[in-house]
């Protein structure tokens, strides 16, 4: 019961935000990010220091290790390019009813939390470059470029 809340909760954020803000939306993913990465840290997530491989890759661990969100992750790190690769996320069944209304998800923890991280790290020089969501394979591919 708990997850149908949470997920109808998400759902109607996410479809409220799109309906009025349109595009504008993705502009809420720096604050909600960094506060979202913010209750990690506290509860035991490290970012500090890390090189932007490392840092996706503590962020996806801690979801599949500690949250079970999703159920594994790969990291591609390429140049100034960084991937993360998220496998049947919890949040899947929200981001296809969203993606069936016309809303690009922008909520999503991976994404935001990650993007946040690397900002930290990096003091503001990194971009979403891609964000994909296929819920055919239950797949996500979020996609950061590090600027220099």
């Amino acid at each position: 019961m708990w997850d149908q809340l949470v997920e109808m909760l998400l759902y109607g954020l996410e479809k409220g935000l799109w309906d009025m803000l349109g595009d504008a939306s993705f502009a809420v993913t720096n604050t909600v990010g960094r506060e979202m990465l913010k209750t990690l840290e506290a509860k035991g997530l490290q970012v500090e220091g890390q090189d932007p491989g490392e840092l996706a890759s503590s962020v996806g661990k801690f979801f599949v290790d500690n949250m079970a969100i999703a159920d594994e992750f790969d990291i591609e790190k390429e140049n100034s390019t960084v991937a993360l690769h998220v496998h049947n996320c919890i949040l899947m069944d929200v981001e296809k009813d969203l993606i069936e209304q016309g809303v690009q998800p922008f909520l999503c923890p991976f994404l935001n939390i990650t993007m946040n991280a690397l900002r930290q790290n990096t003091g503001g020089a990194t971009t979403i470059t891609q964000f994909d969501v296929n819920p055919e394979s239950r797949r996500c591919l979020l996609r950061f470029e590090i600027l220099e």
